[in-house]
């Protein structure tokens, strides 16, 4: 993994720009998505994120990497929900069809309004990580010192909010996840229904 690269990546945000650059750089940042999520728990007690550059990019790496995995399951609902309303709007509805269409529906919201939070996040995680990347003048500075860095008192204070959100985030995602896979098999099911039916 070269982080000079990435923090190059940083240093060329500035307000109002993408932020699609530095995430994708931070999404391929290696992490232990079974160590962090273990962590996570114990984090919330005693409210301690890594304190190393590095470190920081790592976590935000298994957020956005929770992220994916629940967008996948969101295109897969808009799917199921697509082909409901295909059946649907051929005939009356059923009342397992509509009741499914309607709690998809729900939670196809519910999903988008954790995406929405989590977006404005990341780019205040992602001005936050810049400012620090100019203040620290890098300049010279080898990957394997960087993978050492420590991060300025200054810069947790300012981070941290963000990372708490990032780790409400991370159990929405968790809660939804679960309830997104169990919906989308009883859509598979009422849909391999309906198919029967119309067969």
């Amino acid at each position: 993994m070269n982080y000079l690269e990435g923090i190059e990546v940083i240093q060329k945000y500035t307000s109002g720009s993408s932020v699609e650059p530095v995430l994708r750089f931070i999404m391929n940042v290696p992490h232990n998505e079974e160590a962090f999520a273990n962590a996570l728990d114990e984090i919330g007690g005693i409210n301690r994120y890594p304190d190393t550059f590095v470190g920081i990019l790592s976590f935000i790496s298994f957020i956005l990497g929770q992220k994916s995995k629940m967008n996948q399951l969101y295109e897969t609902a808009l799917n199921r929900y697509e082909s409901l309303n295909q059946i649907t709007s051929k005939k009356r509805p059923t009342e397992e069809e509509a009741k499914i269409k309607r709690t998809l529906t729900d939670f196809i919201l519910k999903i988008e309004k954790v995406f929405e939070i989590q977006d404005l996040t990341d780019e205040s995680l992602v001005k936050e990580l810049n400012r620090f990347v100019s203040e620290a003048n890098l300049y010279g500075v080898t990957d394997n010192e960087l993978k050492n860095l420590k991060l300025a008192s200054k810069t947790v204070a300012l981070i941290e909010p963000h990372l708490d959100k990032q780790r409400e985030n991370y159990y929405q995602y968790k809660k939804l996840s679960s309830v997104m896979t169990r919906l989308i098999r009883i859509a598979d099911y009422i849909l391999d229904e309906a198919k029967l039916g119309t067969s």
